[in-house]
């Protein structure tokens, strides 16, 4: 049975346990009437998808009706801070929101635990010794650069897991974590680790999926424990990670809740008690390979219960913020990046308008007042690539972001969008074709390079290459570079989630949010 289909009985479990009892009294935790009917507002972290239907029948019998939304951990500040309205929120790590929200939390509680690790194929462990002996970063980092460790692993800006491991690494090369700085880092070492990695993504949960369709591509994946073993229940013995842990130190996942609106203190605390209490720290935690917050419940048996080195989480913003902009600049591997961009006529107005500005916030001309807007911005060492086509396809527009002319970079990409028109028809996979012909060019000259494609269309194909002669013409030898569609306007939504799923990719909505929003989450995977 996998997880979602064991969570979704466990919360059917849950939802009944209240239902058929007489009415117990409040001495026995129920909530007040009127509590029961005030929806209680949660924008968490984006991996506790999967425990949302155990969380909701958990608090539901409590009387606390729960409603939750999901956003990464730099985009759950950004959004507090920005005036959206939450009761409470529930990220992976409460350090950096406690440090970056301007209102601080009324209240805080952890609710469960999960390590980061990272997951080696048990034959590259051995291989490499680590079965034996867990190695500290220093090592992880050698085998990495020498060709001998190839990992996946979030990009830093845009998901905890990344960002925690990439702290925890800078942290044990320099020596220290508290005021740490940029130029503490050893970034012959840190370069090095960070040659191994040949997978990103911009959340935790695409890229454990992403390795479970292509177990071949890496050997390794730094995720949550938690994670791993969910997916391990899916993968053949052969390509199931092990769970290992530096031996300098890893920076947990404590997820907190924490209270922001005072109105709903009493909600808060009785749901605080609910999701604390043994039935949902031993069933639901369980379950999900969760380690409980309550002490007197024990952890699932496949957790290993073995210490490991805990690392603290830098407690100074302009710490975080410069090693996260030196990490986007100078330290990750460079990417290059295709936009596939419809001008057909039926984007003419609004849509055109929406995608330009777009296009100029990634270039970062503007002032960034957010950490995001600043980390998404086109960086030193990209390239960026813009295919446009309506009728017909477009030559490819190159813009290099080389350290010496950024400036220049910039204001070229505002021109380009500046100078778009639409009219035409909509030759999308013609787009598409000509898109992974640069790819695959670009990959045969820096192997090392991250390739991706963004797909932007608001209609369906009606010129050039149709659906099956696209498919036909990759059958043999796959696409070369992972396709990210957004699904906008009138596109046949089927057809760019068989892109996506065709390329090892992921389709983005960008029928609700603005297009600068959508577009800054697929930086992460880029």
């Amino acid at each position: 049975m996998s997880l979602l289909s064991r969570l979704l009985a466990l919360a059917l479990v849950m939802g009944l346990a209240a239902c058929g009892k007489e009415e117990p009294p409040q001495a026995m935790n129920a909530a007040p009437a009127a509590q029961a009917t005030a929806t209680f507002t949660i924008l968490a972290g984006s991996e506790l998808k999967d425990l949302e239907a155990p969380i909701v029948a958990a608090a539901k019998a409590a009387g606390v009706d729960v409603k939750l939304s999901y956003a990464g951990t730099l985009d759950i500040v950004e959004r507090i801070n920005a005036g959206e309205r939450f009761d409470a929120i529930l990220p992976p790590n409460g350090a950096y929101p406690a440090l970056a929200l301007q209102a601080k939390p009324l209240a805080r509680d952890k609710l469960f635990y999960s390590r980061i690790a990272l997951g080696v194929k048990s034959a590259k462990a051995a291989q490499l010794g680590w079965n034996k002996k867990p190695p500290g970063w220093a090592e992880i980092a050698k085998a990495a650069g020498a060709g001998q460790l190839r990992y996946g692993m979030t990009n830093a800006t845009s998901s905890n897991t990344g960002m925690s491991a990439l702290f925890a690494v800078a942290s044990t090369l320099a020596g220290k974590t508290e005021d740490l700085t940029a130029q503490d880092v050893d970034e012959k070492t840190l370069k090095a680790f960070l040659s191994g990695q040949k997978l990103t993504a911009g959340s935790s949960g695409w890229l454990a999926d992403a390795y479970i369709k292509d177990p071949s591509a890496i050997d390794a994946m730094v995720n949550y424990e938690a994670v791993i073993l969910r997916a391990n229940e899916k993968l053949p013995a052969a390509d199931q990670l092990t769970l290992i842990y530096p031996r300098d130190g890893m920076i947990s996942a404590d997820y907190p809740l924490m209270l922001l609106n005072a109105d709903k203190r009493e909600a808060y605390t009785q749901l605080v008690a609910t999701l604390k209490a043994a039935p949902f720290q031993r069933d639901a935690l369980s379950a999900a390979f969760l380690r409980p917050a309550n002490p007197e419940v024990a952890a699932a048996g496949a957790l290993p219960t073995a210490a490991v080195a805990e690392l603290g989480f830098p407690n100074r913003l302009e710490v975080i913020d410069a090693v996260l902009g030196t990490y986007q600049s100078k330290w990750r591997k460079p990417a290059t990046s295709i936009f596939v961009l419809d001008l057909s006529g039926s984007m003419a107005g609004k849509r055109l308008a929406s995608m330009r500005e777009a296009l100029k916030l990634l270039s970062g001309a503007d002032e960034a007042t957010t950490a995001s807007a600043r980390y998404s911005a086109f960086q030193s060492r990209e390239r960026v690539v813009l295919i446009t086509f309506s009728t017909e396809v477009q030559e490819p527009v190159w813009v290099r972001f080389d350290a010496d002319r950024i400036d220049a970079a910039r204001a070229t990409l505002r021109e380009q969008a500046d100078a778009m028109t639409a009219n035409g028809g909509t030759a999308i996979y013609s787009a598409l074709a000509a898109a992974e012909e640069v790819a695959r060019k670009e990959q045969q000259r820096e192997p090392d390079r991250f390739v991706s494609i963004v797909l932007l269309t608001d209609g369906e194909n009606n010129a050039g290459l149709k659906p099956r002669e696209f498919r036909e013409r990759y059958a043999a030898g796959g696409l070369p570079a992972r396709i990210f569609p957004i699904l906008f306007g009138e596109a046949n939504v089927s057809e760019m989630q068989e892109i996506a799923q065709l390329s090892g990719g992921r389709e983005f909505d960008g029928r609700k949010l603005q297009l600068g929003q959508v577009f800054k989450e697929i930086r992460g995977y880029q």
